[in-house]
C-alpha cells in the first residue's frame, strides 16, 4: 500500500471491525446525528452471514451509544425477494426490534424496503407484488419506508408507470437523490419543481416525507465547501419535511461520505488521484461534513432559526 503524500504510513479500515462500527457510532454521538438505516442486501446470497454479522455489530454499537438504526431492505438484483424478504424478517431481523437502539415511528418499529419502482434491469419487480410486500410489514405492525425513485410523483423518468398505488401504500417516502443533483442551482431546481409538490403529495394522502440531503461528490468538486449540502438543508426545512436521509454516511468509494476525510492532500496516500476536502481552495477539518450534519439536524427540529447563510465553519 504506498505511503500518504505527507509521508505517514497508509492503512485500510474495515467495517467488520467492531471498533470500526463502534467509531462510527461514536461520531454519530459526538455530532448528534441520531439514527442509521443499515442496509441489507440480498441475505440468501454469498453476503448472508456477512450481513447477519453486520446487523449484530450495528446492533452492539447504537446500543452503546445511545443511537437508533433500522433495517433498510435494499431489494437490488433479489430475485427471490417476495418470499425471501418476509422470511428474513419473521426468522432474523425482527428479533433486533427488542433493542433499546431500535427505531420506532408512532410505536412502529420502522423498516425500509429501498427500490420499488425504479426503471431498470436490476429492480424488475411488478406493482402487485411489491405492494404485497409493503402491505405484509404493515400487516406486521411496522412503519414502512419507501426508498424511491426521484420522480416517484408523475411516474415518470426513473420510475415505472403503474406504481402509484405502491408508493401511496408507504407511511414514509424517500426518493433517491444521488446523480440527480451537483450544485446550488440545482438544489433551487429541485427545491421549486420536485420537493415542494412531493411534500404537497405526501400530505395529501397522510405519508410522511423523507427526502435525501447528500454532501456532493468530492471527486467532481461538487461540495463548494458545504454550501451545496448546507443549501439543501435549508431548502427542505422551507419545504417543511418530515425528516431528511443523509446520502451517505461512509461511502468513501463513491465519494459522497460524510464521515471523517482527508483534510488535505498530505493524508491522502500517494499516487491515488483522491481527492481532499480542501480540493476547492477551502481548507475544511476532517470532520466537517459530520458538523455540517449535525447542524442540518438543528435546523430539522427547530433548534437554530431558518438561516440561508451556512452556520458551520469550514475549520473550528
Amino acid at each position: 500500500m504506498p505511503d500518504l503524500n505527507g509521508g505517514g504510513k497508509a492503512a485500510l479500515f474495515s467495517s467488520w471491525d467492531q471498533q470500526t462500527v463502534d467509531t462510527h457510532f461514536r461520531w454519530m454521538r459526538e455530532y448528534g446525528i441520531d439514527t442509521a438505516a443499515l442496509q441489507r442486501f440480498n441475505p440468501f446470497g454469498s453476503e448472508g452471514p456477512t450481513r447477519d454479522g453486520m446487523a449484530q455489530k450495528v446492533r452492539q454499537a447504537a446500543e452503546a451509544n445511545g443511537r437508533k438504526f433500522y433495517v433498510m431492505y435494499d431489494v437490488t438484483n433479489w430475485n427471490g425477494m417476495r418470499e425471501q424478504v418476509k422470511q428474513d424478517w419473521t426468522e432474523k431481523m425482527s428479533a433486533h426490534t427488542s433493542s433499546s437502539a431500535y427505531a420506532h415511528q408512532n410505536g412502529r418499529p420502522v423498516v425500509c424496503v429501498w427500490g420499488f419502482g425504479f426503471s431498470d434491469d436490476a429492480r424488475p419487480f411488478g406493482a402487485e407484488e411489491c405492494l404485497d410486500v409493503v402491505n405484509w410489514f404493515k400487516a406486521r405492525g411496522c412503519y414502512v419506508i419507501g426508498g424511491v425513485p426521484t420522480h416517484w410523483r408523475t411516474e415518470s423518468e426513473d420510475s415505472r408507470p403503474g406504481f402509484s398505488e405502491v408508493y401511496h401504500a408507504f407511511d414514509m417516502i424517500s426518493p433517491w437523490m444521488v446523480g440527480r443533483i451537483g450544485s446550488v442551482a440545482d438544489a433551487d431546481n429541485f427545491y421549486a419543481n420536485v420537493n415542494t409538490p412531493d411534500q404537497a403529495e405526501c400530505d395529501a394522502h397522510g405519508i410522511d416525507y423523507q427526502p435525501c440531503v447528500l454532501p456532493g461528490d468530492l471527486q467532481d468538486g461538487q461540495r463548494a465547501h458545504g454550501d451545496f449540502m448546507w443549501r439543501q438543508f435549508y431548502n427542505m426545512k422551507r419545504v417543511g419535511v418530515q425528516g431528511i436521509y443523509i446520502s451517505m454516511f461512509d461511502e468513501y468509494n463513491e465519494a459522497n461520505q460524510i464521515a471523517k476525510t482527508a483534510a488535505s492532500a498530505a493524508d491522502v496516500p500517494s499516487g491515488s488521484g483522491i481527492k481532499a476536502l480542501d480540493e476547492d481552495g477551502t481548507a475544511c477539518s476532517s470532520d466537517y461534513y459530520l458538523r455540517l450534519t449535525g447542524d442540518g439536524g438543528k435546523l430539522l427540529r427547530g433548534e437554530i432559526p431558518l438561516t440561508e447563510t451556512r452556520p458551520t465553519r469550514p475549520v473550528v
